[in-house]
């Protein structure tokens, strides 16, 4: 998960000289909060949670009980290595981790980098294969094993791990998760190579071949595209046809991205990711892979409508069309005048993430039991926004407690909890994936759970 995705840290003022010089060095890991895991994170029936914290900027804490990273044998916590996750069976634990046996700590940013690891269905892939291979690596900094991530140079032995190479001011940092040690940082990653000749072909082939009716001509060099579950080569496809065009290419979302290109299977269904309930939320262009090859053959860029995507891997129909209209129209944003308290276990980066969505959605988020008082009262605050609904959401993800109680226990306890809550405040209860729900297929009607 990225991510991670909405965590944000603020330098305190004795670190801010060295935390700005580490930003400019290092800006592609501060852009990494939604890190590559983010899209196994949403996948509504599976998602591993995360233990994402927040940091101080710049500052190094120690959890006294906390076990050392297995790629950095660190235990120390800081801007450079990201906050603590665990896994166990291939999933992200929450909550205490004393419950589950073989349990691998490691920092986030020490995952993301490591070049052969990535999720899929919600499980992580090549974590123990990856550790030993780091753990056969020096750190041509420190000279302690477990450098999992090594200069781009092919002739270069120098590897690093990633908190150490943080701190190099001389490092150069790719989005394609590539390092460039001191000695060759003068050298290009694959994306500055392809990027220059690119952009002498984009005005070649767009003259050569007008096509009036697509509006992505419009846009120009102002097309950001954002990919979601693409596989290795498609990922190739999507940064060799940005590059002919002098388009960018985002790993996560941003505001500024124009078109997620989204992954189908054999029903052209795609999978539900944040980038997708983002792209929905923000009204952009959510389209298949095909659509990129279709300029590729046609030489030019065309229209991106027949392209759309048209349902998700739940079954929930015509959500990218429904959020695109609703933004053209100007309509009310998804979530107006609805509020949110949140209950219970969330792994803090998933929890970050669904508030993201929310007031991406034009929801609200009361975060106390204080606040809720406040605003059951009959005065004062909720004058304002007498119209406005609460809903108290609980964490619907049962089986992320695995190995410990089952499924059935879990639901009880959580969603009795939130009934209590809703039960004295007069709230409506949610699980969490009514969020996600209504944002993959319009709003859901309340009265129907």
């Amino acid at each position: 998960m990225d991510i991670d995705a909405n965590c944000n840290t603020d330098p305190n003022s004795n670190h801010m000289n060295s935390s700005k010089r580490q930003a400019v060095k290092f800006q592609t890991i501060e852009a990494k909060r939604q890190k590559k895991t983010i899209d196994a994170r949403l996948e509504i029936n599976d998602q591993p949670q995360t233990n994402d914290l927040g940091l101080s900027g710049g500052q190094s804490s120690v959890a006294l009980d906390q076990s050392p990273c297995a790629f950095c044998h660190s235990s120390k916590q800081s801007e450079g290595s990201g906050p603590f996750v665990a896994f166990a069976q291939g999933k992200e634990v929450v909550g205490n981790v004393d419950n589950f046996s073989n349990v691998i700590h490691v920092h986030i940013k020490c995952l993301n980098w490591a070049p052969r690891i990535f999720f899929k269905n919600g499980l992580i892939k090549n974590l123990v294969s990856e550790i030993a291979r780091a753990n056969k690596l020096k750190c041509s900094s420190c000279g302690k094993k477990g450098a999992s991530l090594g200069c781009y140079m092919k002739s270069c032995p120098r590897t690093y791990h990633v908190p150490c190479a943080y701190d190099i001011p001389g490092c150069r940092w790719d989005d394609g998760y590539l390092l460039l040690c001191p000695s060759h940082a003068s050298q290009k990653f694959p994306s500055e190579q392809k990027a220059k000749s690119g952009k002498r072909d984009t005005e070649k082939k767009i003259s050569e071949h007008p096509n009036p009716n697509t509006t992505l001509l419009n846009f120009g060099k102002n097309l950001v595209l954002c990919g979601s579950d693409l596989s290795s080569n498609e990922k190739f496809t999507l940064v060799d046809f940005a590059s002919s065009y002098g388009a960018v290419v985002s790993k996560y979302w941003r505001n500024d991205v124009t078109h997620v290109i989204a992954d189908t299977d054999s029903n052209g269904a795609y999978t539900r990711t944040l980038k997708v309930l983002m792209a929905i939320l923000n009204g952009k262009w959510i389209l298949k892979m095909e659509w990129v090859k279709a300029c590729v053959e046609a030489g030019h860029l065309v229209e991106e409508e027949p392209y759309e995507v048209l349902i998700d891997n739940h079954g929930s129909k015509d959500g990218p069309k429904t959020g695109r209209l609703r933004v053209q129209n100007n309509a009310p944003k998804l979530f107006n005048n609805l509020n949110f308290y949140f209950i219970g276990d969330f792994a803090p980066a998933f929890k970050a993430d669904l508030l993201n969505l929310v007031t991406t959605a034009g929801g609200t988020i009361t975060e106390t039991k204080d606040q809720l008082i406040s605003s059951s009262s009959k005065d004062g605050y909720t004058k304002a926004i007498v119209n406005q609904v609460t809903l108290i959401v609980y964490n619907a993800n049962f089986s992320d407690n695995f190995g410990v109680e089952d499924e059935d226990s879990v639901k009880s306890q959580r969603l009795g909890a939130a009934e209590d809550v809703g039960q004295e405040f007069g709230c409506r209860v949610v699980g969490h994936i009514w969020i996600l729900e209504s944002i993959a297929c319009g709003l859901l009607c309340l009265t129907s759970l």
